[in-house]
């Protein structure tokens, strides 16, 4: 994605960086110590100024890497530039996970995903923990919020709007809580129990047993949080036990604040033997994604190598969680998609997601959010956006 400013910039300006070689300065990114779906600090007003701006010293990105975004970014504007600046190589988009707070929310949300192209979402149940940051962590928030909130959004948006309900483990009604969510219009399932902070007792208690035979024989999509730095274990017994579970793991499993532990590469065996594991791009919400972003550049290659191998069990999503904040307005989703999106497609990238109040300002390369993405190939891209996505969700009976 390019926003109309970048689209502004004189074309002049950018050929003459490609003749003079500019080097574009950056800053060291350090990952934070989080995992995904933690509740983060709260910060100032967004009309607040900074009481002490802190830059960190400028450290230059490689002459030959700056080069090659900039050829990019000069063929990528002219192509905008011949089809009025309104060309998207990619259609059709499906956002592989979101949550909502409330109907209402989703005006602030929809537009920035249509003019992306996001023809689908899928949003799964959330208790009030994840919407608010306190409060319930289970049922009967979970059931509120898809009974009162998912459903309707999905009749008021048909097929914009793929609703998932939720299990809670420790719910004794659940599996016949799970069937009545089914049958009143769930197109797949979320579980929180492999998140930190969710995780009560084992990941797959004896009780769970007739939901997970369930799942695998009416095939419903999954999305299951699993950090599996944690709880690898585990998840391996649930998937030998049910190996056709129709399953997608969030975060790229939360294995990306650690990419050179053994998690990664456990993933990977796993997901060798279990064609129908898939995981997710997302990283989290802002200041998660930022440092995720951060903590992965170090390991690039490593990650670009993974998802070349996997590029058909790979799933695209943002995880912003649309709720009605004041910042969250359509142009701050357009700016998560597009980073979401840069990470994947582009060598180097500039947002400012990251406020100039911000602890997480200084992460980005310069200062001002500039980060180095995985500049996968559009084959792949397309698979990851919509593809597999379609496959996973039983779309048009895609399998």
């Amino acid at each position: 994605m390019i926003s109309l400013v970048t689209l502004a910039r004189p074309f002049s300006v950018l050929t003459a960086l490609l003749v003079a070689g500019t080097v574009l300065d950056g800053a060291a990114c350090k990952p934070a110590v989080q995992e995904t779906g933690a509740k983060a600090k709260p910060e100032k007003d967004e009309d607040e100024a900074p009481s002490k701006p802190v830059r960190a010293p400028p450290r230059p990105i490689e002459d030959e890497r700056t080069i090659r975004a900039l050829e990019a970014e000069v063929a990528f504007l002219k192509r905008q530039l011949e089809t009025g600046g309104t060309a998207d190589p990619y259609t059709g988009l499906i956002n592989a996970h979101e949550h909502l707070y409330k109907l209402k929310d989703l005006e602030r949300y929809l537009p920035a995903a249509r003019k992306a192209n996001i023809v689908a979402t899928v949003i799964v149940a959330s208790p009030t923990f994840t919407l608010e940051g306190k409060g319930e962590k289970g049922e009967p928030s979970m059931s509120k919020n898809f009974e009162d909130v998912l459903l309707v959004a999905a009749k008021e948006y048909p097929g914009e709007v793929i609703p998932f309900c939720t299990i809670d483990p420790k719910d004794p009604d659940k599996f016949e809580r799970l069937k009545k969510h089914v049958e009143m219009g769930a197109k797949g399932v979320k579980i929180y129990s492999g998140h930190s902070n969710f995780a009560e007792g084992p990941l797959a208690p004896p009780d769970m047993e007739p939901v997970f035979a369930y799942l695998e024989q009416m095939q419903l999509p999954i999305n299951w949080h699993i950090n599996l730095a944690k709880f690898m274990d585990d998840f391996e017994s649930v998937m030998k036990k049910y190996p056709k579970l129709n399953i997608m793991v969030p975060h790229y499993g939360v294995t990306f604040w650690k990419p050179d532990g053994p998690a990664l590469s456990r993933l990977a065996a796993l997901m060798r033997t279990h064609k129908n594991l898939i995981i997710d791009t997302s990283l989290g919400t802002r200041e998660i994604l930022l440092n995720g972003m951060s903590a992965i550049e170090p390991a690039r290659e490593k990650f670009k190598s993974f998802v070349a191998e996997f590029q058909d069990q790979i799933v695209w999503g943002t995880d912003s969680v649309i709720t009605g904040n004041a910042e969250k307005v359509p142009g701050w989703y357009a700016k998560v998609i597009a980073a979401t999106r840069d990470h994947l497609e582009k060598d180097v990238f500039d947002t400012d997601l990251a406020a100039g109040y911000s602890k997480y300002f200084e992460k980005g390369r310069d200062g001002s959010g500039r980060y180095q993405g995985l500049a996968l190939p559009p084959a792949v891209v397309k698979k990851l956006y919509v593809d597999n996505a379609r496959r996973w969700l039983h779309l048009d009976g895609a399998r």
